[in-house]
């Protein structure tokens, strides 16, 4: 039965809004009204925005993060420390560990995590390119980023057998990470804390 409060346009906005990661009905009630109070240049503008970023924004083939290009600037910086390399799960977390300024090493985004309920092993991730960069780029440590979840430490585990018999040093973030938490939400000195304890 449609809600007869609102016009059935906003009601329609606000179901699309809610499928964005984090917004539930209220939030996304606020932003439909928001937008509608908007100017209509502006939201044309944002519209325009919405629509080309399928097309502008690419995977980066070497790391898998969001890029613009082929390759992104990360894994173009020739003074990133190629040694060590810190896998994560999407490559929005990649933004919270450069907030830090304390990680100084290159990325690889995994695409998501080890889910039996789900049936998703390590080899339907992004791992195909992992030996190969762990030799071109001298690959000493890898670091596993991963979010606290029952889905992240089975992603921990799953990684920990792939790198095992590799002359490699295997770490995992340390103490202030809350089991259940995720990366997006945890704020820059609790993460520098993370990446310093790791173990």
């Amino acid at each position: 039965m449609a809600d007869s409060s609102h016009p059935e346009s906003l009601i329609d906005l606000i179901e699309d809004l809610r499928k964005l990661p984090g917004v539930g009905r209220k939030t996304a009630t606020r932003y439909a009204y928001w937008l509608v109070s908007q100017d209509q240049t502006y939201l044309t503008t944002l519209g325009k925005k919405i629509h080309a970023i399928k097309k502008a924004v690419k995977i980066c083939r070497i790391c898998g993060n969001k890029t613009e290009q082929e390759v992104c600037g990360i894994c173009q910086n020739a003074e990133r420390n190629i040694g060590q390399l810190c896998i994560v799960e999407q490559a929005e977390d990649i933004l919270q560990f450069e907030k830090t300024g304390v990680y100084q090493g290159k990325y690889h985004v995994l695409g998501g995590v080890v889910d039996p309920l789900k049936k998703v092993s390590l080899q339907e991730l992004n791992i195909d390119t992992l030996p190969d960069r762990i030799v071109s780029e001298e690959v000493t440590e890898i670091i596993l980023a991963l979010n606290p979840t029952i889905q992240g430490d089975a992603t921990n585990s799953a990684l920990q057998e792939y790198f095992r018999d590799q002359d490699l040093t295997v770490t995992k973030l340390g103490r202030g990470i809350s089991m259940g938490s995720t990366l997006e939400y945890v704020d820059t000195t609790t993460l520098q804390e993370a990446l310093n304890s790791r173990r």
